[in-house]
């Protein structure tokens, strides 16, 4: 008889403990971080919304800055979910890691880049990726219709062919675009130029919106720009961007990355957002984007209204 006591008792004091560990982590907020440029506060209101349609208590601390920013957060426990990219994961945090061996492929194939960005962030940091966008937010250069027509300027092959040739080049960009492996130094070495530093305008944390501007007001006399694929103000603006032929740039597919203790307790989360990430297609994020951007509506309301048109929300 004591011993059926003694079991029923600690049964029961099991199920206090675990009910009260899941209760408490139900109470905690989830902390959303993301990076400093439209789409990036975009996705990360998207996750907002749909988890706290959900039940979820979160924190917002989206628009936090720079990828690294961003990135540190996460691995410290600061936040518990950014939206990253695959590509910016392999050229950033892998590519140096010797024993990854990452093969030249994995950068220009989704799945396979996908598929190491994920394993690699598991195993070394606890990090969990769930299902990613089939959006590819490359980075790119772009120039002004105008520019392209008058001096054939089409691709980067064009491009690094004018600037050979001694044709005149300001660059608006972002200094990490200018900095990153993955960026304008990726784009010097596959196609063969180099840009000087009296040829960039650095802006300190400078995002696609402030670039972009900078050439369609001509500041400065910029004539080329840092552009993401999937900028809502191209078409706006009426800008070519550049076509990429050699591969110069991973592909960017967007997902959202959680703390591995974060979606443990929380299993549910990525059944939310998985669904909700298989439609953010090119064409999809440049119209979001482009209301945030051109249109000048707030983040917010671009997110909330975009899943409740496609039944995520307020069911």
């Amino acid at each position: 008889m004591r011993k059926i006591i003694s079991l029923f008792f600690v049964l029961t004091l099991l199920t206090g403990l675990f009910s009260f560990a899941a209760s408490s982590q139900e109470d905690d907020p989830i902390r959303v971080g993301s990076k400093q440029f439209t789409e990036q506060i975009v996705l990360g209101q998207i996750i907002i919304l749909a988890l706290e349609d959900a039940g979820y208590a979160t924190e917002d601390r989206t628009n936090l800055g720079s990828t690294q920013v961003n990135r540190d957060a996460l691995v410290n426990g600061e936040i518990d979910v950014y939206p990253e990219y695959t590509g910016t994961a392999l050229f950033n945090y892998f590519s140096d890691v010797e024993w990854a061996n990452i093969p030249e492929e994995a950068y220009g194939e989704r799945t396979l880049g996908f598929a190491l960005a994920s394993s690699y962030d598991a195993v070394i940091n606890d990090l969990i990726w769930l299902e990613p966008a089939p959006a590819n937010n490359t980075y790119a250069f772009a120039v002004t219709a105008e520019f392209a027509e008058e001096n054939d300027i089409f691709t980067a092959l064009d491009f690094a062919d004018y600037v050979n040739a001694g044709g005149e080049v300001y660059m608006a960009t972002g200094d990490e675009f200018a900095q990153r492996p993955d960026g304008i130094p990726s784009f010097e070495a596959t196609y063969g130029f180099d840009l000087t530093e009296d040829q960039l305008l650095i802006i300190a944390g400078g995002t696609p919106a402030q670039t972009e501007q900078a050439l369609n007001e001509g500041a400065n006399g910029v004539n080329v720009a840092m552009a993401y694929a999937t900028d809502g103000a191209l078409q706006a603006y009426n800008f070519v961007v550049l076509e990429d032929p050699f591969g110069a740039q991973p592909i960017y597919a967007p997902a959202p990355v959680f703390r591995g203790e974060a979606v443990r307790a929380n299993p549910e989360i990525a059944g939310i957002l998985n669904p909700i990430f298989r439609l953010l297609d090119n064409v999809t994020l440049q119209t979001l984007n482009a209301r945030v951007e051109v249109d000048g509506e707030n983040p917010t309301d671009v997110a909330q209204s975009w899943l409740a048109e496609n039944g995520f929300i307020g069911n």
